[in-house]
């Protein structure tokens, strides 16, 4: 597993990191941003520009937790010189007894590393003369050159970073049987220590995040611990290392531009410009000093909100009231004497590029063969629609991840989707008004065959003849009343709009369906209004409505009960209410309620469309059908209707 990788559940193909990668070791597979290890430099962007926290870092904790544990071990945390940036609120003195407190038995800085190393630098540019040299202590550059540059290794310093020179110095004079801990801003360091040649050098890094997080859990807070002092030898200027240009300082370097002799790009993008110009043999300084980041002062964990000019302050302060060059050279007489040299790895990981012709078939599927259809939007990650294309072809992206040809694709789906849902109801409505038809004419089918054998028999009578013509006309008519429902409910006839009293409708739908209440045991109470405004209304299709929800609350109750029909005025609104105390309405039929020939009357009391009837002149009427109902204890259905009309303005 890669140092960095992807929590699956918390990435949400935003393509931040596919953006912010210098290297595009981001491989998108089924919308989802995972890190490619033998392509990653380590060099933590997307850690930052992840909002979701989905990138996360493979983390030492458990290990140093173990480490602290175990007594007979001698416990060193060696801390990045940036620690007065990354943890401004902590005194130098109280971050030694903080780190103690936690059980580490010394608190050393890598800054003597540093001192050593500058010397190294210093001895290695007095001797080279014409050739450029590229710096070597950040390890994500390192990683960068071996994977992308590696022509360029031979350009490279062979001296190893602060952090590895200072853990070959405990290691080979401090105390040789110690466990060394690196702390810093760094997330390409945990993958330095890992390699073949630094192995056992460190034993474990924490980040400054990953060291707060332990400080908290065992509540060491910085406020409640005294002074203290670090141990081992003594730096000077290499506590500048970590901020821009501290590598020429401690070399004793002019960063002048007049003389040529240093320059030090900071950031992914000026360090990819530089050794892309490096390579063309357009750069000629004598030291190019690289930092993925604007120095380890802007390491990609470092988790506060200061410019990087105020860690540089803070740094340099730092460095200044700590000076003591003298002690510093006594120190290194005694422990100066470490190899610093390093090798470096060929690791090419440049795919081939890809033919021209399965890029123009990328670029064609995405709808963007032709140089006006490419918009170059960067929604994908990738900076052009070339770029995006290539890296569909080289199997490290998806097509899906253009946003314009995504919602396209999505656009054409829903339509079908549509197109299917509309020949789904067309299909649902046909085969129910087929089955709804087709009964009451399969009866008068049956009476006619069985009246042509009654003929021919020589028991036929006229009254049998007259009652089986009753029964076909019976069956007739539920056919013509299922027609004309059907084409009321496809007509949606534009209402005649006038001002109308809804509580006479009321009167005059209760009076067609009070016949039907008294046969079935239905009290009714009527509870409306007497200063209910007039509204504008089509007068015969508001009766229509009201006469449905009083008919369908009467056959609710097939057992009796209690009607109650109440109108009122709520928020400019009139209110009509018919409440029933019959079975109620199951959850499953809710959603059913307003569907077209969906019904729960037995024994052909209906054909399922009144209520879509009335939902659809509600509607039309601007307002809307609210349903209010527990199974077992009754319905309320409530009509919203507005006072005002929106033609009438």
């Amino acid at each position: 597993m890669s140092i960095i990788y992807t929590e699956k559940d918390k990435c949400k193909s935003c393509y931040a990191c596919v953006r912010s990668c210098p290297v595009k070791a981001i491989k998108v597979e089924e919308r989802l941003a995972q890190v490619i290890r033998e392509r990653c430099i380590v060099c933590g962007n997307c850690l930052e520009v992840c909002a979701t926290g989905a990138k996360k870092v493979e983390s030492d904790t458990s290990l140093v937790w173990q480490l602290l544990s175990q007594s007979d071990n001698h416990l060193i945390a060696v801390v990045s010189s940036s620690f007065p940036a990354a943890m401004p609120e902590v005194t130098p003195g109280r971050l030694v007894s903080m780190l103690k407190k936690l059980g580490f038995n010394e608190v050393m800085e890598d800054s003597v590393g540093a001192e050593l190393i500058g010397r190294e630098y210093k001895r290695l540019l007095s001797n080279q003369v014409g050739k450029p040299v590229l710096s070597s202590n950040c390890p994500a550059v390192v990683n960068y050159v071996e994977k992308y540059y590696p022509k360029l290794i031979g350009y490279m310093a062979h001296i190893v970073s602060p952090t590895i020179a200072t853990g070959r110095l405990i290691k080979k004079h401090y105390n040789p049987r110690a466990k060394v801990v690196f702390i810093g801003p760094c997330v390409a360091k945990k993958d330095e220590a890992r390699k073949p040649n630094n192995r056992g050098v460190i034993d474990a890094v924490l980040t400054f995040a990953e060291l707060k997080e332990m400080l908290l859990a065992k509540n060491i807070n910085a406020e409640n611990e005294p002074e203290s002092d670090f141990s081992g030898p003594t730096p000077d200027l290499g506590r500048l290392m970590s901020i821009s240009g501290g590598l020429a300082k401690i070399a004793g370097l002019s960063e002048d531009i007049l003389k040529n002799e240093v320059i030090s790009p900071n950031g992914s993008e000026a360090v990819s410009k530089i050794l892309k110009e490096f390579a063309h043999g357009e750069i000629n300084a004598k030291l190019i000093n690289l930092y993925f980041c604007n120095g380890c002062v802007g390491g990609p964990v470092i988790d506060n909100d200061l410019s990087i000019y105020r860690r540089d302050e803070l740094v340099a302060h730092y460095a200044l009231r700590q000076s003591d060059p003298e002690q510093t050279e006594r120190d290194l007489k005694i422990y100066g004497d470490i190899e610093l040299g390093r090798q470096f790895v060929t690791q090419n990981v440049r795919l081939a590029s890809p033919e021209d012709e399965g890029i123009e078939e990328v670029l064609r599927k995405m709808g963007r063969n032709n140089p006006e259809e490419q918009f170059n939007c960067g929604a994908c990650g990738y900076s052009t629609c070339h770029e995006l294309a290539v890296a569909v072809s080289e199997g490290l992206a998806e097509i899906e991840m253009c946003w314009p040809y995504l919602h396209k694709h999505m656009q054409e789906t829903q339509e079908g989707l549509i197109q299917a849902e509309k020949m789904t109801s067309l299909g649902q409505l046909a085969a129910s008004v087929a089955h709804e038809i087709n009964n009451p004419l399969s009866g008068v089918l049956i009476y006619t065959q069985l009246l042509a054998k009654k003929l021919k028999s020589n028991n036929f009578t006229a009254d049998i003849a007259l009652d089986y013509l009753s029964k076909m006309e019976t069956e007739l008519n539920r056919s013509t009343r299922l027609v004309r429902s059907l084409l009321d409910f496809s007509r949606q006839s534009v209402p005649e709009f006038w001002e109308v009293d809804i509580n006479e409708i009321i009167d005059r739908s209760y009076d067609l369906g009070i016949h039907s209440a008294e046969m079935q045991n239905v009290q009714v109470f009527k509870d409306l209004s007497a200063d209910l405004p007039k509204i504008v209304a089509d007068f015969g299709q508001i009766q229509q409505v009201c006469t449905n929800l009083i008919m369908n609350a009467i056959q609710a109750m097939p057992g009796g009960g209690t009607l109650t029909i109440r109108t009122f005025l709520e928020d400019e609104q009139v209110i009509i209410e018919v409440t029933d105390t019959g079975v109620g309405i199951s959850p499953e039929n809710m959603k059913k309620m307003f569907t077209p020939f969906f019904t729960t009357k037995k024994d052909q009391k209906g054909v399922g469309l009144g209520l879509a009837i009335s939902y659809g002149i509600v509607q039309r009427h601007h307002g809307k059908i609210e349903i209010i109902t527990k199974e077992g204890e009754g319905t309320t259905f409530k009509v919203h209707l507005p006072v005002r009309h929106e033609e009438e303005n």
